[in-house]
């Protein structure tokens, strides 16, 4: 037998698997932060990719935004905006002209207190903060390629300096997090947002995918039209440490970026497996994060498989359209019900109906102390309590020869099938 400890939320679950059954442990590459997250980001700053500096960008201009993420994600813009600011400065804007957006998209507002925790209360003794409102305060920008009508926040169309933060991860149908996320969906308008992840619908938005992905291609043109000057985007270990810091054209940057990602959250995996366990860690606030689990493992189950998910989602489901496009028996009802519905939120809807794919495959166990079983099932899921004895009993039901996979921060990880 093999013993295994698999995160859930702030503990860790034991299990225990017989040899002959465990195909691999997928973990991600163990990598060491930085030691000096501080130095860091300036030399970052200091040669940026494919742009001049933050100080020669604002040279002569009047006002600037800096675009950062919300607490759903990771990026730690506590470290990374001061500096920014300060080579703002250094270019002549001074801190009565910069305004911090937070790039909230669809999701919910943050209270004061966690946009504290996020920016940092030095911060907002410096310069105003404010929240993107998808509903208001919007420019239209013009049509995409693909026919989108790009609203986006009037403030940041209006500033003359551009700069955005975020955090470089595998990404369930944008191919990857950061670079121009923070411009489509983050400052971009319900019916954009809508629209542009309808994409999904063509197959061929999909997780660590770029070129020829629709959904990542037209982010990119938003961000060129709206005239994003600048990332700073993080690259992070599974500790929440920073590893590297890329800073420039948000679409050169953001490529460097990913190349780090990829020797970082790629792992590969020898076969299809029979029974994958997956724990959503560090993506688990609530199940619209942490499904982008199933999104990661969707393509390395077999048919007729198993998922035994682990996700404590200490804010529930997040998502109050979750149940109700969950509901629907197959993924183009979903789709249906999302056009038909556009008052409802469409990211809870793309999210129901790639979670509905994988649904079709495998029968999903989910360990969850945030959300109640009734819910759970409602999503059309089996409600757990226990790891080791749904393990068990799976194994019973596949006989000697069942694969399993184990894949500790399934939410992050970029599964890469070898082909043989």
């Amino acid at each position: 037998m093999v013993k295994i400890s698999i995160p859930y939320g702030k503990e860790n679950i034991t299990i225990s698997i017989p040899r002959k059954n465990l195909l691999k442990v997928c973990q991600l590459k163990e990598v060491s932060g930085v030691k000096d997250n501080l130095k860091t980001i300036k030399e970052a700053l200091q040669n940026p990719i494919g742009s001049p500096t933050i100080p020669e960008i604002a040279r002569g201009e009047k006002s600037a935004v800096v675009i950062c993420t919300d607490n759903t994600r990771p990026t730690p813009d506590q470290y990374l905006i001061p500096p920014v600011l300060n080579e703002l400065n250094k270019g002549g804007i001074s801190d009565k002209d910069i305004k911090i957006i937070i790039a909230r998209g669809q999701h919910r507002k943050m209270t004061d207190q966690e946009i504290t925790q996020k920016v940092g209360s030095e911060i907002l003794k410096r310069v105003k903060v404010e929240q993107h409102d998808p509903d208001h305060n919007l420019h239209y920008l013009g049509k995409s390629k693909r026919g989108n009508e790009l609203w986006v926040n009037k403030e940041v169309v209006q500033a003359e300096v551009k700069i955005s933060t975020g955090n470089i991860v595998p990404h369930r149908y944008a191919g990857y997090g950061g670079g121009a996320k923070s411009i489509l969906p983050g400052i971009s308008s319900r019916d954009t947002i809508g629209y542009n992840h309808l994409y999904v619908e063509t197959g061929e938005a999909a997780l660590g995918k770029t070129e020829g992905n629709p959904v990542r291609e037209e982010m990119e043109e938003a961000a060129k039209m709206i005239g994003l000057d600048m990332i700073v985007n993080t690259i992070m270990n599974t500790r929440g440490e920073i590893v590297e810091v890329v800073a420039g054209n948000p679409l050169l940057a953001h490529q460097h970026g990913i190349k780090i990602v990829n020797s970082i959250y790629g792992t590969q995996v020898p076969e299809k497996a029979d029974i994958v366990i997956a724990s959503s860690f560090p993506m688990d606030i609530n199940f619209h994060q942490a499904s982008k689990t199933l999104e990661a493992i969707g393509h390395i189950i077999k048919e007729d498989s198993i998922i035994i998910m682990l996700s404590p989602c200490y804010e529930g489901i997040g998502g109050k359209d979750f149940v109700d496009f969950l509901k629907k028996e197959t993924p183009e009802e979903i789709i249906a019900e999302i056009k038909a519905h556009k008052e409802k939120n469409v990211v809870s809807g793309i999210i129901s109906y790639l979670i509905t794919k994988c649904k079709e495959k495998a029968k999903i166990y989910l360990k969850s102390e945030g959300i109640s079983d009734k819910d759970i099932r409602e999503m059309g899921f089996y409600p757990i309590y226990s790891v080791q004895s749904t393990l068990e009993e799976s194994l019973k039901n596949y006989g000697e020869k069942a694969k399993v996979l184990i894949f500790p921060t399934a939410s992050i990880t970029l599964p890469l099938l070898q082909t043989k």
